[in-house]
């Protein structure tokens, strides 16, 4: 290997500690109730609670039946067994793949989002690929770094690698060796085919892969299946075998494709593109156009799940890049704001004065522990109540009287139910087990006694009703691998939303004679059907390059086109895949895996030393680094790095060398139980003694002196991160108490005894503050209160008591996604008596000036008002691409009382700061650079500084 690439590679190295939350991704802690079980499989170690042996063996079965057919196109099966634990309990339903430690976390409450295929199956390909592309990464020159710096060294080996590739390429897998995936659903792609066909712009590739604060982007999933499925298309099957097989050697993966391809991926893009246009123009149909009923928007603004009120009043859904989700009312075209709600994860449901629907809402401890509650708000109040806290229902419809609810629930253990619940109460009156436990993802009221559901099993989509008198299914129409969703009964017709015919549309089904029929021809994408009271009018969400629009059509002139589900139009790229992998998971015949649970005992597993350096950086510095610490950073020494499987423990120990000394290092969290251990010790140095002397004029003062004691300075913080947010409103109380020691001694004023200085800090902090739209700055309402009491109880002839109050609050700007920020401090420290301040500090300095420890009162308030300049989207070559450039102007004001004798001193100062938002090399990961510019107003001088960080 070159000595370019030699160097290269190491400046990669020291990089690791900015990517320090891509790295060691802390993906949250299981309730400590838990008892877990472990399956040693052939590849794979499978962890996951215990009562869920029957889910957990499906998953088994997958992963190991997927094992080599994943593999095929990327090549380098990882050699070591992978560990992949299961999240049953959290209903954020997602999937990931983390380098160090490396290990698989699969949450398996199945999406209510989700396509034609079984969750288990959808998450098992696409994070298998992940698997597959971080083990083929660590060949080549990054071989050797894996004995240098442990499993740190796939985060270095996939620095480079465009995450639009990455996702793009597991998606690309998914589709390709199932009858469903992403790849094979019209609305993946929706967003590019509405702005190529529907506008006279074209976003560049940048803007759609790095994204935009002024428009609209899609998702990398969507860019990267596109442009990685038609190199292999065009190119070959095994296109990215070989272009990361290169990579491997070079550290350059565009100019990697480009050796065995002649192209560059710019015109890759174009080239996708290109062929996607003409695919595209081929389906370009719009027959019936509707009559719109929701404002025509300037920019990117949604409008889902229309209900009707009246034969001029409906209500939807709204959101926006610069506003979160509303329930907003439509009256003649003008609109008005309900209220604002949380994240929701179904449709609208309206019946007698009320809106029904379900959200999201986090337990109060555990990141994987919450729940899918089901929300009322009537019309009549204005008020959003929760009919069944703690609960984990999905989808729900509410009968005609308005007493019945009907709801999908999927249980922690992998079964799934229909639920009938009593709205006046929100108790359950029966549940029935789905046949073949199928996941019910959508559902509806039918004819009287009856539910329709939309099923997603083994053998795909299925609708099923459900007698409630009886208790018995009936299939309403053969399985299908087209997406069915947003079932709605009307007139006795089932209507839905299905791509069948290569865009979204309505479609219904007879059940007389089981035909289905289209019923619109949208242009880009028809969704979540609805019918006026009369029966007249057909109501539809209608998708559009600025988003969607509630759009309006006469059932009169509805279509009645024949449609047959089981042979839908074929989407781009996905009979290539298929045909490409020459195995489908949803068809093959599986082989029975072995399957042994043993008992996973927590505490024999603690730790797992995963990473280590033959260099110091401090991990909890390097997650909040900003320009100051970067050069300080990385330190010479050496370290090691321990995080479970369970993420219930991490640690860091290492020794550095700083200044002329050496230092050992140990940091432990533990976050197992409820309350949260943090853990510190730092052991080097030199220790002081701070002893009292007579000066010139014959007073007591301190006077220091280092000694031959290295220095020890530990700390130990318990904490209770309770989480009470709930609808639109980020909420909590998070009460600590933080014990500090060092062996640095004090003389005490009056016995002479010598003693270390420590501390006692109890503290709470309470938050209430409404969620941020993706373009606000700061939220536009809500405070954060802290309140604080420093006392050092062994040094109590020296010391007095620090008490503190702090209080943040959020105000909205002159204009939408500007914020207004202020915060007031108090601080007293109780003097009397007492010969020494104390050397902590609890208020924030005043910007431009070094803090005043000398203080017996002080009071500060700080304004800061943020706003975006401009949001350009511009690249510069493939170097740098800019999104946003914003402002900070900012104002402090402290006035200081250093004892009850003295007067009151004053710091203030006033500033802006400058920063841009960009990204570099088209990584995806976000740089936040700027100035800060400050003007002390009392005294000292203009000053400027550099602002840096990066998100991942």
């Amino acid at each position: 290997m070159s000595l370019l690439k030699y160097g290269l590679l190491t400046v990669v190295s020291l990089l690791l500690p900015l990517s320090m939350q891509a790295q060691f991704m802390d993906y949250g802690s299981d309730p400590a109730r838990f008892k877990w079980n472990i399956v040693k499989l052939p590849h794979y170690d499978l962890i996951y609670p215990q009562g869920t042996d029957s889910m957990a063996y499906r998953y088994a079965l997958y992963l190991e039946n997927a094992y080599p057919h994943v593999q095929k196109t990327i090549g380098k099966p990882m050699k070591a067994t992978f560990p992949v634990i299961l999240h049953p309990a959290n209903m954020n339903s997602n999937g990931m793949v983390a380098w160090a430690p490396r290990r698989m976390e699969l949450i398996t409450t199945p999406s209510s989002d989700l396509g034609m295929q079984r969750w288990d199956k959808h998450l098992v390909l696409h994070e298998s690929r992940h698997v597959f592309q971080t083990g083929k990464v660590m060949s080549g020159i990054f071989k050797p770094l894996y004995y240098i710096i442990g499993e740190q060294a796939a985060g270095v080996a996939s620095f480079f690698l465009p995450t639009w590739f990455l996702e793009g390429d597991a998606v690309s897998t998914e589709t390709g060796l199932s009858n469903g995936g992403r790849g094979r659903m019209p609305e993946f792609n929706m967003a590019y085919r509405a702005q190529m066909l529907g506008t006279d712009r074209f976003y560049s590739f940048d803007k759609w892969q790095l994204g935009s604060y002024k428009d609209y982007t899609g998702t990398y999933y969507a860019l990267g299946y596109d442009m990685a499925s038609y190199a292999r298309q065009r190119y070959g099957a095994d296109i990215w075998d070989k272009t990361t097989s290169r990579y491997t050697r070079n550290l350059l993966f565009a100019g990697s494709f480009k050796h065995f391809t002649g192209s560059g991926i710019s015109r890759l893009y174009d080239d996708t593109f290109d062929y996607l246009r003409k695919e595209w123009e081929k389906l370009d149909s719009n027959t019936l156009p509707p009559t719109y009923l929701s404002p025509e928007a300037k920019s990117y603004t949604t409008y889902r799940y229309p209900q009707v009120l009246n034969d001029s009043t409906v209500i939807a859904l709204k959101s926006s890049l610069k506003d979160i989700n509303s329930l907003v009312s439509i009256r003649n075209g003008k609109e008005q704001r309900l209220t604002y709600i949380g994240n929701i994860n179904s449709r609208l449901s309206f019946n007698n004065g009320c809106i029904y629907w379900t959200e999201i809402t986090p337990g109060i401890r555990w990141a994987h522990e919450n729940y899918s509650e089901l929300k009322q708000y009537d019309l009549s109040t204005g008020r959003i109540i929760t009919l069944t806290p703690r609960q984990r229902y999905l989808a729900p419809d509410i009968d005609k009287t308005g007493s019945l609810a009907a709801v999908s629930r999927p249980q922690i253990d992998g079964t799934n139910e229909l639920v009938l619940l009593q709205l006046k109460d929100g108790k359950e009156i029966a549940a029935f087990r789905v046949p073949d436990n199928g996941f019910i993802k959508e559902l509806t009221f039918g004819a009287t006694n009856t539910v329709i559901t939309v099923t997603v099993d083994d053998k795909g989509i299925n609708l099923l009703e459900l007698n409630t008198r009886s208790g018995t299914w009936r299939k309403l129409l053969q399985a299908t691998s087209v997406n069915i969703t947003s079932p709605v009964w009307n007139n006795d017709r089932l209507y839905f939303e299905s791509g069948v015919n290569g865009t979204n549309n309505i479609y219904y089904l007879n059940p007389t004679d089981s035909l289905v029929y289209r019923a619109t021809d949208a242009r880009f994408g028809a969704f979540d059907p609805a019918f006026t009271p009369a029966n007249d009018r057909l109501l539809y969400a209608d998708y559009q390059a600025k988003g969607y629009r509630i759009a309006s059509l006469p059932t009169d002139s509805m279509l009645h086109e024949r449609a047959d589900l089981s042979k839908p139009t074929p989407t781009p790229f996905a009979a290539t895949l298929a045909a490409e992998e020459g195995y489908n998971l949803d068809t093959a015949q599986l082989t029975p895996v072995p399957f042994a649970p043993k008992r996973y005992y927590k505490g024999t597993h603690t730790f797992k030393i995963h990473s280590w350096a033959p260099f110091y950086y401090n991990v909890a510095d390097a997650l909040k680094a900003g320009a100051d610490d970067l050069a300080t950073l990385v330190k010479p020494g050496a370290m090691i790095l321990s995080q479970n499987a369970l993420n219930t423990a991490t640690l860091q120990a290492g020794w550095y060398y700083s200044k002329g000394h050496h230092h050992g290092k140990l940091a432990f969290t533990y976050q197992g139980w409820f309350p949260v251990i943090d853990l510190s010790v730092d052991y080097g140095a030199k220790a002081f003694d701070m002893s009292w002397v007579k000066n010139d004029k014959g007073n007591e003062t301190m006077k220091g002196q280092y000694t031959d004691r290295n220095l020890l300075e530990a700390q130990a913080r318990i904490y209770l991160p309770f989480n009470l947010s709930k609808n639109d409103r980020i909420r909590g109380i998070q009460p600590a108490l933080t014990y500090y020691v060092t062996n640095n001694r004090y003389q005490q004023i009056d016995s002479r005894e010598y003693r270390n200085f420590q501390y006692i800090l109890p503290e709470v902090r309470i938050y209430n503050y409404r969620r941020k739209a993706a373009r606000d700055l700061l939220p536009r309402s809500g405070y954060q209160l802290r309140l604080q009491h420093l006392s050092s109880p062994f040094n109590s002839e020296n010391y007095g008591s620090l008490y503190a109050a702090r209080l943040t609050t959020y105000w909205p700007g002159f204009i939408r996604n500007q914020g207004l920020m202020l915060r007031f401090g108090y601080q007293y420290q109780a003097l009397n008596g007492k010969a020494l301040y104390l050397p902590e500090q609890l208020l924030e300095s005043t910007r431009g000036y070094n803090y005043l420890y000398q203080t017996r009162q002080q009071w500060a308030v700080k304004g800061d008002y943020a706003f975006s300049i401009c949001s350009p989207d511009v690249s510069l070559g493939a170097l740098i691409y800019i999104r946003r450039l914003r402002a900070n102007l900012f104002y402090d004001l402290t006035q200081n009382q250093a004892n009850q004798q003295n007067g009151w001193t004053t710091q203030s100062s006033a500033g802006i700061d400058l920063v841009f938002d960009w990204n570099v090399l088209r990584m995806s990961y976000p740089l936040t650079t700027g100035v800060r510019l400050t003007q002390p107003i009392d005294y000292g001088r203009f000053q400027a500084e550099m602002l840096f960080s990066i998100s991942f």
